[in-house]
């Protein structure tokens, strides 16, 4: 029979060299873990501070597990997760040296416990190790150093500035070290499961789960294999076979039937049902179960008519999401808490796609599951980072071993859509003007593996990767770097895999991570010379852009001068929502001369889904999880159905549908005059547009023409009269435009804020506060545009039950506070 032992407590740790041993709290932990809890690491670390942490990269540490011998004939050590170079003991006896972040380790240690045993991990400094090492001639320039050893690209830091600092936001660079997934002892007697793969398909009205199991059995006999599928906790089915050793292996495969299963749909397009399957072996002779593995599948049929266009159990699918950075910066241990948050804020924000990028770490499979539940669809790339890589053979059978792992882990899940060979690594090389080294694996090896593996899933070559150049906006799909590269056919791309600009985090979020005063004391925000900065120093300290930063900020520029912290907070806010509302709306028509689904653009991922380390760039979602303007405006311009202005040669517009079913409404659309506070114009109009679609509703040339203090508003709505979406434009720069005092009215009723207006109210902000805390929050819509005479109710999400609430459109001086929860 197995048994399984987590090894999460009684561990120690001490630097090598060091007499003292530090017990750890709870494992996994690295060591910037424990040295947090024993108070060597001040908060100011895990704000991203890091000068005080420098010295641990430059040291060796012991990690030390003392158990008694565990039950059982056969025993393995399993290390899910170490970082990076590790010689493993028992006894004092070495049994693995392992050099291979993302590669777990298994190592057989049958026979080898005594009464009493010792376990040791010794981490070797990577530092130190890197120093000793040349890249080969060919390489030198073209490949970063820290690549010859598989690690994270963003745990060495790189020269940004005047001090070390690192893409991710650490102020100086970090580099983690030490356990950071679980340790597993498991033991067994005789039979063992070593592999089970599952694959559903869909074969009319019928669902077909293929399986194939492998395992061993000492005893060179037969050995009795049970797969049995439940849904809701209810037994659908349940099938035995009797299977027979040779050489003690065992491999059996089979098909299961299962009637009109329920169909797994992405978000937004109807219910997640997951069936779970459990394989089990047992003795044919006694009955007792020997050892058993549990995974969950989905039913749905994806179909791809050209590259990244999905269609999904008949419905046409694009995909609408984000790149998905590591969840913590100063260790690599997974937070279930900040996962979950983040799930909350992806559904919050209309998007039904995480890109797992391929400069980030490996990910639990708690995360592939709840992505499961959740119906939110995955892109995962394989662990390849920006630029060119070692060409060797032996390098390039370190990847394709991750790789293996990674398929062979999450293949089952529904929720998996795509494989992609790493991010920016030809890009990288191509911008640099150097050769793609390493690119054979991304081109070969991986295609080649996956074809073993998981034949019939989408396989992407790169992101970006497509057409003539690995950025060709018109095929595969494009990273929108226009902010600082010129490049032609930006208009309407085919995949935007990621969308950038810069703001700083909401003030509240900003002013943890700064030192010094929000508003530096004679700062001016003019730019008066190229290079010059864009936002005071302290806030400059914060960015991985020390040069060329207001490049990637939006038009902050077409905004009203800043005078204090809150009005510049604004204006880069402002800018980048803007730039998202006019990039995604683009996306989601498309080109007006393109009808076809297959030719129009087929996705949208924000750049940055989420903050690493406490910084300044383009992250949605900051390292506290909050969101800002971006983050909100981000939300609207994914509603699956919506209209949305187009100014080109004339000004038109359109309702585009991705919602689940064809649309039939009405949208009340016109012009308003800011100035006057009246419409100019105003017009009902009927909308059908079919699942999948878009088509134009208006062509406002028939207005020749109007004054430029004028916005164009579109609201949509059902047949039944619900609203759908609300779409505000403006034809001119914000600095132009008058705004005057809104007579902005709130209500509140239970967890629902009612919003009214008397005059137009631009950028209506909510803020919550629970006893003091302002985090944790999350609001159904926020910084929204209001017009006059409209209703608008937003829901209060997050974990807050009550607080105090606290409204303000930007450009009135009034504030409106409301009491939510019945405390505060």
């Amino acid at each position: 029979m197995k048994r399984r032992y987590k090894l999460s407590e009684n561990w120690e740790l001490r630097q090598v060299g060091k007499p003292d041993w530090m017990k750890i709290a709870k494992m996994p932990a690295q060591v910037a873990d424990v040295l947090l809890d024993y108070g060597i690491l001040s908060e100011d670390f895990k704000l991203g501070w890091c000068q005080e942490a420098q010295w641990i990269a430059d040291c060796d540490w012991e990690y030390r597990y003392r158990f008694h011998k565990p039950e059982g004939k056969y025993c393995r050590l399993l290390c899910k997760g170490l970082d990076t170079l590790v010689t493993i003991s028992l006894n004092g006896k070495i049994l693995r040296e392992h050099d291979d972040f993302y590669l777990p380790e298994s190592i057989d240690i049958s026979g080898q416990c005594e009464e009493e045993n010792e376990l040791i991990f010794q981490f070797h400094s990577v530092k130190k190790w890197l120093e000793k090492q040349k890249l080969p001639v060919h390489l030198e320039g073209a490949v970063l150093k820290c690549k010859l050893l598989r690690k994270p690209l963003h745990d060495f830091p790189l020269k940004n500035g005047p001090e070390e600092s690192n893409y991710q936001g650490a102020v100086p660079g970090f580099t983690p070290v030490g356990v950071y997934d679980e340790v597993v002892l498991e033991t067994w007697d005789s039979a063992k499961l070593w592999e089970v793969d599952l694959r559903t398909d869909l074969d009319g009205d019928a669902g077909m789960l293929s399986f194939s199991v492998k395992g061993s059995d000492d005893k060179d006999g037969p050995v009795g294999i049970r797969m049995q599928v439940e849904q809701d906790g209810e037994l659908i089915c349940s099938e035995e076979k009797i299977v027979k050793c040779a050489g003690k292996q065992f491999h059996e495969k089979g098909c299961i039937k299962i009637s009109r299963p329920r169909l797994w749909w992405p978000a937004g397009f109807g219910e997640h049902p997951l069936y779970t399957v459990r394989t089990e072996i047992f003795d044919p002779g006694s009955g007792e179960k020997q050892d058993w593995c549990q995974k969950q599948v989905g039913f749905r049929k994806v179909e791809m008519p050209v590259p990244l266009a999905f269609i999904i159990n008949g419905k046409k699918v694009r995909l609408w999401g984000g790149s998905m950075d590591p969840i913590q910066g100063y260790t690599h241990c997974y937070h279930r808490e900040r996962a979950m948050r983040v799930f909350d804020m992806v559904e919050n924000a209309n998007m039904n796609t995480l890109r797992i990028w391929g400069e980030g770490i490996p990910l639990p499979d708690e995360f592939y599951e709840e992505a499961d539940r959740r119906g939110i669809l995955i892109w995962q790339e394989f662990f390849m980072g920006y630029g060119a890589y070692p060409d060797s053979e032996e390098y390039g059978k370190k990847c394709v071993a991750e790789a293996e792992v990674l398929v062979k882990r999450l293949k089952h899940h529904a929720s998996l859509l795509v494989w992609c060979g790493g991010n920016e690594t030809i890009l990288g090389a191509e911008y640099a003007g150097k050769i793609p080294f390493g690119d054979w694996i991304a081109k070969c090896a991986f295609p080649k593996l996956l074809e073993r593996l998981d034949p019939g899933r989408y396989y992407h070559v790169n992101s970006p990767y497509g057409g003539e150049w690995s950025n060709d906006p018109r095929i595969g799909d494009t990273h929108t770097y226009e902010c600082e590269w010129q490049y032609s056919y930006r208009d309407y791309p085919n995949f935007i895999s990621e969308g950038l600009r810069t703001a700083p985090p909401a003030r509240y979020s900003l002013e943890k991570i700064i030192r010094g005063p929000l508003w530096e004391e004679g700062y001016d925000t003019r730019v008066t010379e190229p290079g010059q900065g864009i936002m005071p120093e302290n806030w400059r300290q914060r960015t991985h852009l020390l040069a060329n930063g207001e490049r990637y900020s939006g038009d902050y520029w077409e905004y009203y001068d800043a005078a204090d912290a809150d009005s510049l907070l604004y204006s880069f806010g402002a800018a980048y929502g803007m730039e998202i509302k006019r990039m995604g709306e683009q996306v989601r028509r498309g080109s007006r001369q393109v009808t076809s689904f297959v030719n129009r653009s087929k996705g949208f991922f924000t750049c940055k889904l989420l903050d690493t380390w406490p910084k300044i760039f383009c992250a949605l979602i900051d390292y506290f999880q909050e969101g800002y303007i971006p983050y909100y405006a981000t939300k609207r311009m994914l509603t699956p159905v919506m209209v949305s202005f187009a100014k080109e040669d004339n000004i038109r517009l359109f309702a585009v549908n991705d919602s689940a079913e064809d649309f039939r409404g009405f949208v009340e659309t016109g012009i308003y005059n800011l100035r006057k506070e009246k419409f100019l114009k105003r017009e009902i109009i009927s909308v059908k547009v079919e699942q999948g679609e878009f088509t134009e509703v208006n062509d406002l040339s028939k207005y020749r023409f109007f004054s430029k203090d004028c916005i164009l508003y579109a609201r949509l709505m059902t047949n039944e009269g619900e609203e759908v979406y609300t779409d505000i434009d403006y034809v001119d720069i914000e600095r132009h435009l008058p705004f005057k005092e809104p007579e902005l009215t709130v209500g509140i009723e239970g967890d629902i804020l009612t919003f009214s207006a008397g005059r137009f109210a631009r950028c209506v902000e909510i803020l919550g506060d629970c006893d003091g805390d302002k985090f944790g929050w999350l609001f159904e819509d926020n910084y929204f545009d209001l017009m006059p005479g409209m209703t608008k109710r937003v829901k209060i999400l997050g974990r807050h039950k009550y607080g105090i609430i606290t409204v303000k459109a930007h450009y009135s001086s009034k504030e409106i506070v409301v009491v939510y929860g019945g405390r505060g």
